[in-house]
């Protein structure tokens, strides 16, 4: 079993009007410990339920390297950590380093890798600043989403520790890429990755069909 760090922050919020007379919980408060369930973090909503919650994303978690990435790039923007709507940052974990079926054991909580979060415009609107969820989608720093195998009780400090990487393959950082290569055909990876039992359903419906139009 590896650490592989420690809770930062927690965040809840709830669903609220935000911009383009849309609602949303991308502003959340810090709070010190939860309770998590199979539909996440209890107290925290989510305002479009089709891309965020669900049994298959029930706990966002970002890399607190994206917060450094956004000020390098964009010096005049004011951003925090925890602003762009995650539940959970833990420390030295990033994409690179993060697989597709990994299970993590935070507080009494196991917690299964699924998919990555897609930017949208939301993050735009966050920051008062056009082309910052383009800047993430373009160096993959996009964060990811869990489902909850075990529910129970998380707090801040707890350390995150890998139980099972069924799949050494299958980093965040490979599916970024091969995801939003629309030339990428290869039938033997592609296959490899739709064998994924933990992938969630969208992101195995776009690779399939590259293999089916190849």
């Amino acid at each position: 079993m590896t650490t592989l760090g420690h809770v930062l922050r927690l965040q809840i919020g709830e669903a609220l009007p935000f911009a383009r007379e849309q609602t949303s919980a991308i502003n959340k408060s810090s709070v010190d410990c939860a309770t998590v369930t199979t539909d996440g973090l209890v107290g925290d909503e989510q305002a479009d339920p089709f891309f965020h919650g669900g049994p298959l994303q029930a706990v966002h978690q970002m890399p607190l390297q994206v917060y450094t990435l956004i000020r390098q790039a964009f010096p005049d923007v004011v951003v925090y950590e925890g602003g762009l709507g995650e539940n959970l940052i833990v420390s030295d974990m990033a994409e690179p380093g993060v697989c597709i079926g990994d299970i993590y054991r935070i507080g009494t909580v196991h917690l299964q890798v699924t998919r990555p979060r897609r930017p949208c415009w939301k993050i735009d609107a966050q920051l008062n600043q056009r082309g910052v969820a383009k800047f993430l989608q373009d160096n993959g720093c996009v964060g990811w989403y869990y489902r909850v195998l075990q529910p129970g009780d998380l707090r801040v400090g707890d350390p995150c520790e890998l139980l099972e990487r069924p799949h050494d393959f299958a980093t965040l950082a490979r599916l970024w890429q091969i995801y939003n290569d629309k030339g990428f055909r290869d039938p033997e990876e592609i296959g490899r990755w739709l064998a994924i039992e933990a992938l969630e359903r969208s992101f195995k419906v776009k690779l399939a069909e590259r293999v089916s139009h190849a």
